[in-house]
């Protein structure tokens, strides 16, 4: 069985080896993951490239490696979650989707995906936005007025929203029947530290906890497989980690300042009269704290706005993520996972790329997606410690191990 992974092992932590030893249950199973690369779902740099998270991986336990392209990576967690289902099965080579999650109940989380999807959830939910809350309080009341607080009990806890998101993506591409979709998806249940809690008194602590000791220089080896934690270091005496999106500060608020309302509207999840506010912060704000505070309101989350804000840095728009994922990008691989990729030639649904020239081979939409990924490795590299020079995207060799 060849289980597929969503990720960011951003770094590869011990919560991220218990997902991938659980589902190798039996000697001939293996995993095969789509990462992101230089940028990450809260709007933030990855803590160190991409070649290293990929090895990481690898090292780990993981087999094959793909790329989620960086409009998804970035994206809201319907579109991240879209894109990688679509990476993962439109590969060819995924039999099951696995994920960990607070809950490990699929009843639940298929019986929420559904009404999430319906249009009597969708109209209360506009109702409750249109009362100026943010949209995850108006998804929690809008689903206790249809009489499903099952499902809002469920949707309070981030890794579960992913899990639904999915599970949604899977039937909705067509990946998964619901008649099919026990054999189509495996979950974990989390252990350790909650998502983005500080608590560090057990070995699996959150990514965000991790990341803060990393940035500290605290100790934090306890937390990390030996593997991680050694490629970790070695990006730290390579110049390479940890990446600080402070270091980008200066070019942000350089590129928001170039831009017009109407450059706004077209970047995702902006829209009515957000745009003007965005802009009329910029102009108020001397730094990209100053600026959050003073967009933020009840009806916009951080997480939310720092995506936005990256967007517009990367030169991300609507069409970019509204578009299906236009290839497969292969970043790495182990001896089981090189037999995977020969079954992928044959069985993708998509081209299947794993050097420079086979981007070249593709049509105008998956070469302005391979630029734009280029474009954003090129600006990630000015966050570390010791900046690479350009063209990484195009020159790096994949991971094989």
């Amino acid at each position: 069985m060849n289980y597929g992974i969503v990720a960011e092992f951003n770094p590869f932590h011990n919560g991220h080896k218990y997902l991938v030893d659980t589902v190798k249950a039996s000697q001939g199973d293996t995993v095969t993951a789509v990462m992101s690369e230089s940028f990450v779902q809260r709007g933030e740099c990855a803590s160190l490239p991409v070649n290293y998270r990929t090895e990481a991986a690898l090292r780990c336990g993981v087999d094959l490696v793909l790329s989620l392209p960086v409009p998804y990576a970035t994206a809201s967690a319907e579109n991240f979650a879209r894109a990688g289902i679509d990476v993962l099965f439109g590969s060819g080579v995924v039999d099951t989707l696995a994920f960990g999650a607070e809950s490990d109940s699929l009843c639940d989380f298929v019986d929420c995906a559904e009404f999430t999807d319906s249009k009597i959830f969708s109209d209360v939910l506009k109702s409750e936005l249109d009362n100026g809350v943010s949209f995850p309080r108006a998804r929690q009341l809008a689903l206790r007025k249809c009489g499903k607080g099952r499902c809002a009990e469920v949707l309070e806890t981030p890794n579960n929203i992913l899990g639904i998101e999915y599970i949604k993506a899977l039937l909705s591409l067509g990946y998964a029947s619901r008649s099919d979709i026990e054999n189509r998806v495996h979950i974990v249940k989390r252990n350790g530290a909650r998502h983005d809690s500080d608590d560090l008194s057990s070995s699996i602590c959150s990514a965000s906890a991790l990341r803060e000791l990393v940035r500290k220089g605290d100790c934090f080896a306890q937390f990390m497989p030996e593997e991680s934690f050694d490629v970790l270091m070695r990006a730290v005496s390579d110049g390479k980690a940890p990446a600080d999106y402070k270091r980008l500060e200066t070019a942000v608020l350089y590129k928001l300042r170039t831009m017009s309302a109407d450059d706004f509207l077209r970047i995702p999840d902006v829209g009515e009269g957000l745009e003007y506010r965005i802009s009329k912060a910029v102009r108020q704000s001397a730094s990209l704290d100053e600026m959050l505070e003073i967009i933020k309101t009840k009806r916009y989350t951080h997480s939310r706005l720092r995506r936005i804000i990256l967007c517009a840095l990367l030169g991300i728009t609507k069409t970019d993520v509204a578009n299906r994922v236009a290839y497969v990008k292969v970043l790495g691989f182990n001896e089981k996972g090189a037999e995977l990729l020969k079954k992928a030639k044959s069985e993708s649904r998509l081209p299947l790329c794993t050097k420079r020239s086979d981007f070249l081979k593709l049509d105008d939409a998956a070469q302005k997606l391979y630029a734009l990924e280029c474009r954003s490795r090129d600006i990630f590299s000015l966050s570390l410690p010791l900046p690479d020079e350009a063209g990484k995207e195009m020159s790096d060799k994949l991971i094989v191990l």
